[in-house]
């Protein structure tokens, strides 16, 4: 994943680069006129996880803390564009598939358990994008709207125990996004960067009735995601 997360990295200098000699040329004076706009997406994402505990618990029970790791995530999807106005359009992100992990690291008075948690998700979002005035070849923008999320790789049917500790999370979640990003005009595209914030809404723990579910009264998946738009 790091590598992918390099090759980003480097597509961005390069548009960046190519964009800066290009500065002074208006291009695709036309294309915000158009009212539907199709794309692709790349993101690179921090899995996040806020977790409640159940205090009550902790002057009977061995399990001492509860942490979290995050790491880096991936993922790929289509944009669907349409454009209300000057200066807002209604977008859809769908389907979009990221995939994300997190861990939760359990402390008992003399040891330490690592229990995984992977998903895939396949999102899709309707989000409103207000859009700044353009500049040249340049628009700053904000969106935000609501998320819909089916993980494929939850863990919900599989079989656990204290020797075999699995924290599973529910398969469908929804939530909200919030974030803002640079619309960038080339020749023959338009490139957008942008960094968003995704919360999800409610308890997205299963609870399986095992020491490491019961001390946890919720989990509250989030995930900071930096995406490179093309349309």
């Amino acid at each position: 994943m790091l590598s992918v997360h390099r090759r980003q990295i480097t597509l961005l200098l390069l548009l960046l680069g190519s964009y800066w000699q290009a500065w002074a040329q208006p291009n695709l004076q036309q294309y915000d006129n158009r009212r539907i706009h199709f794309g692709f997406t790349l993101a690179a994402n921090s899995g996040r996880m806020l977790v409640d505990m159940n205090s009550s618990l902790f002057p009977y029970d061995t399990v001492m803390n509860v942490g979290v790791q995050s790491f880096p995530g991936i993922g790929l999807g289509g944009i669907l564009n349409l454009h209300l106005g000057e200066n807002f359009d209604l977008r859809l992100m769908a389907p979009v598939i990221s995939f994300v992990q997190r861990n939760l690291m359990y402390t008992f008075p003399n040891s330490k358990k690592e229990v995984e948690i992977e998903s895939a998700y396949c999102d899709v979002s309707l989000l409103l994008k207000y859009k700044s005035d353009r500049r040249k070849n340049t628009r700053v923008y904000v969106v935000g709207g609501g998320r819909l999320s089916y993980d494929f790789a939850s863990t919900i049917d599989k079989n656990r125990g204290l020797q075999n500790p699995i924290v599973s999370l529910v398969p469908l979640t929804y939530g909200w996004e919030v974030g803002f990003g640079l619309d960038m005009y080339f020749e023959y595209f338009k490139f957008s960067p942008e960094v968003k914030l995704c919360n999800t809404f409610g308890n997205a723990m299963y609870r399986d009735g095992y020491i490491f579910t019961d001390n946890i009264n919720r989990l509250n998946p989030q995930l900071i995601q930096f995406s490179l738009h093309f349309e």
